[in-house]
């Protein structure tokens, strides 16, 4: 069985549109975790924390 790539979906959204913002979500998810480690990295180096 196909699926039609133009069918709105009942969020709203065809298949290519909720795949861009997966996209979009994935990456802001990496950029957000890449910024929290850096974060605990830079609290670690420049306080007395667990030492």
């Amino acid at each position: 069985m196909e699926i039609d790539p133009n069918k709105v979906w009942p969020t709203g959204l065809t298949l290519a549109e909720s795949e861009e913002l997966h996209r979009h979500v994935i990456e802001g998810t990496r950029i957000f975790g890449f910024i929290a480690a850096l974060a605990h990295l830079l609290a670690y180096i420049y306080t007395p924390w667990l030492h």
